[in-house]
């Protein structure tokens, strides 16, 4: 009996062992095979009923049905090319360049991103894509731009600006500081041109330093910088140097070309 106990004993550490040795490389470049198809049902296949995923913007997806969303939208123009697997007991890892439409709108095509499965069994229980410091950077700053300078929301600068934000700019006397100064800036500027909007034409990025040269443009419609408005459309150069750090800018330093400002009279 007691032979017997120890050989049931001995097959359940050698099954264990097995599983822990089995070779979950070739899943991982199914999952990219299935991306590059744009085989998404294929794709969600591989997820477990309650599959969490982490996306690059930091955005997390819970259940097969919303990673299978988020994927969806991510289709077009898409293409991964993946290299570095390994494997640590039942979690792989894999660096990737990853190509999409949506990432290319972004000005941020391709994304350099770190990637990591978890399986339970054959399913993918948990899915993680990071970004390199630097492309991270460039996101956090679009995103910025998707969010308070085009979109107005003066909530939102909390998620992007840390509270003691060091000012490098000139700004008028009496002006508040750190993330109190940004939320004022730009209460300030929507509230003149509250069409306004800006489009970023050169990205940079070089360590926690991100560089954005953009155009911005809208109707003066309230007063700015105690001048009154003109209610003509005025068009200006705006560059902007923000320092990172744990995701927030805490520097910031910027210049707007008001030289080369353009205007014309409203039709509206």
């Amino acid at each position: 009996m007691k032979a017997i106990i120890v050989l049931f004993i001995s097959a359940l550490v050698l099954a264990g062992c097995a599983g822990q040795n089995r070779d979950l490389v070739p899943l991982g470049k199914q999952l990219d095979a299935y991306a590059n198809a744009h085989n998404i049902d294929g794709f969600a296949g591989m997820l477990a009923d309650d599959a969490i995923a982490k996306a690059p913007d930091g955005t997390v997806h819970k259940s097969k049905d919303s990673v299978k969303a988020w994927m969806s939208g991510m289709m077009s123009g898409f293409h991964v090319d993946s290299r570095g697997w390994q494997q640590s007991g039942d979690t792989i890892s894999w660096m990737s360049t990853v190509r999409s439409d949506a990432f290319a709108v972004m000005g941020v095509n391709p994304l350099q991103v770190n990637t990591m499965a978890v399986f339970a069994g054959d399913k993918i229980h948990y899915f993680e894509a990071n970004l390199d410091e630097e492309t991270a950077g460039k996101m956090l700053f679009l995103r910025f731009y998707n969010d308070v300078v085009n979109g107005g929301n003066i909530n939102a600068i909390d998620k992007y600006v840390a509270e003691d934000l060091i000012e490098h700019q000139v700004l008028p006397p009496g002006a508040s500081k750190g993330l109190a100064g940004v939320k004022w800036y730009f209460k300030m500027i929507h509230e003149a041109y509250p069409d306004l909007h800006g489009t970023p034409s050169l990205v940079l990025a070089d360590g926690d330093k991100v560089f954005v040269y953009a155009t911005w443009e809208g109707t003066n419609k309230g007063r700015f910088m105690g001048k009154s408005p003109t209610n003509k459309r005025t068009s200006w150069g705006v560059v902007d140097v923000i320092r990172i750090v744990d995701g927030k800018a805490v520097e910031h330093w910027g210049w707007e070309d008001e030289t080369g400002a353009t205007e014309q009279s409203s039709s509206k």
